[in-house]
């Protein structure tokens, strides 16, 4: 009768090991994902920099334009 119970014991604890692997397998998945997706956002964030930068400049030089215009 006590091997019985060791042997449950040991069935139950395996099977504790085997949940908590797929739980961490599980949870690393997600993490993954979610840094994936921060490079996404980190790259669209780079790129709408850039697109400000050059927004910037557009309007300055059509500001220049306007004041050389002005000052004919």
């Amino acid at each position: 009768m006590k091997l019985f119970h060791e042997t449950i014991i040991c069935v139950l604890a395996l099977l504790f090991i085997l949940l908590m692997g797929v739980a961490f397998e599980k949870d690393r998945e997600h993490h993954l994902e979610l840094y994936a997706k921060e490079q996404q956002i980190f790259e669209l964030q780079r790129e709408l920099d850039e697109v400000e930068d050059l927004y910037g400049k557009a309007v300055y030089h059509i500001e220049m334009l306007n004041k050389e215009r002005g000052a004919e």
